[in-house]
């Protein structure tokens, strides 16, 4: 097993190919409308807490595309390629 088998390695290559993918599905996806395609944007919208002194509104949205996905994938085979 390669020293470069880890879980950080891991996330750190599927983070950089959904970032990846996402932006070449963005970029493309006038010429190419299949990688853009996806559903609405996934996660939470507007979770609010007000402790009263603090108040805290976060916002965490995913949009989900095709070229995304692919890059996903092509960050796992390069993951067992290692």
């Amino acid at each position: 097993m390669s020293k470069y088998r880890n879980p950080l390695t891991l996330m750190l290559l599927i983070i950089t190919g959904v970032v990846l993918g996402s932006l070449i599905g963005t970029s493309f996806g006038n010429t190419l409308p299949i990688l853009s395609y996806g559903p609405q944007p996934l996660g939470l919208n507007d979770l609010e807490l007000d402790l009263g002194v603090v108040y805290i509104r976060l916002t965490l949205l995913m949009h989900i595309n095709f070229a995304s996905l692919l890059g996903l994938l092509l960050a796992v085979l390069i993951f067992n390629k290692l």
